[in-house]
């Protein structure tokens, strides 16, 4: 299909299928995106004030959905495993090693109210 005639399929939709397109994306990607940059993105694109509204309430919504889903998931997964036992089998088979650095260094503020009194 040549670019003419793709360009004469898209004159012959109406405005606001490809205003829907736009949107539909938008709503699927707002899962991972705030709120700010949701705002920034409709603004680039133009589309009504009542439009905008419309999709910041429903993306809340989709998000809050999700993360119930993904909430529930979670934890009927994790209410399926006995942890005492996996962990129990994880430490039979690895070794626990600590490592750490203790110091007591003087603030900067206090070195020089130091320095002062001394000088």
């Amino acid at each position: 299909m040549s670019d003419d005639e793709q360009k004469s399929e898209s004159s012959d939709k109406p405005w606001w299928s490809e205003a829907i397109k736009d949107l539909t994306s938008a709503g699927l990607a707002t899962v991972f995106m705030t709120e700010e940059s949701v705002r920034g993105y409709l603004r680039e694109k133009k589309y009504p004030k009542e439009m905008v509204g419309q999709l910041l309430d429903t993306m809340n919504r989709r998000k809050d959905d999700v993360y119930k889903v993904i909430g529930k998931e979670v934890g009927a997964f994790l209410s399926k495993i006995d942890l005492t036992k996996e962990a129990s089998r994880f430490l039979e088979t690895h070794r626990i090693s600590f490592e750490g650095k203790v110091a007591f260094e003087p603030k900067d503020s206090e070195n020089r109210k130091k320095e002062k009194k001394d000088g």
